[in-house]
């Protein structure tokens, strides 16, 4: 059997003081060291999480911007169109009114010479038809 001594005891002693030693210079400062970077570690992860959470965020508020920046484009290329397309009718409608004028104008004016030339003409007439028979019958009517 194993006999007990004091160099069991001298031993376990040893042990003890060690490991006393041990937890006070190197295991309590490890633990508390990886307790540390481990506190760190979780408020850094955290941190991170509301970083994502305020990009994410910050990514909805711009694109529902865009969203309403694109909306509200598209609203005004449709005003401008629908303002075009009144203003292109109202000048289509003006030229056609100022041709219409323009060319009842002319057809008066012409209207009126052609009135003068056969008031002039209506006159001269009996001359011309004179001349007329003179050259054909060859002597003065």
């Amino acid at each position: 059997m194993l006999e007990l001594n004091y160099s069991l005891a001298v031993q376990a002693l040893l042990f003890v003081v060690l490991w006393i030693a041990l937890k006070r210079l190197w295991f309590d400062p490890a633990l508390r060291l990886l307790k540390e970077r481990a506190v760190r570690s979780q408020g850094q992860i955290a941190a991170a999480r509301k970083l994502e959470a305020e990009v994410e965020r910050l990514r909805q508020e711009r694109n529902a911007a865009m969203q309403q920046a694109r909306a509200e484009t598209q609203r005004e290329v449709a005003e401008m169109m629908r303002r075009a397309e009144a203003e292109q009718k109202q000048l289509i409608a003006q030229a056609s009114e100022d041709a219409q004028r323009t060319l009842a104008e002319v057809r008066g004016r012409i209207a009126e010479e052609v009135a003068a030339a056969r008031k002039s003409l209506s006159g001269e007439v009996g001359t011309i038809a004179r001349e007329v028979a003179r050259v054909v019958v060859g002597r003065a009517v």
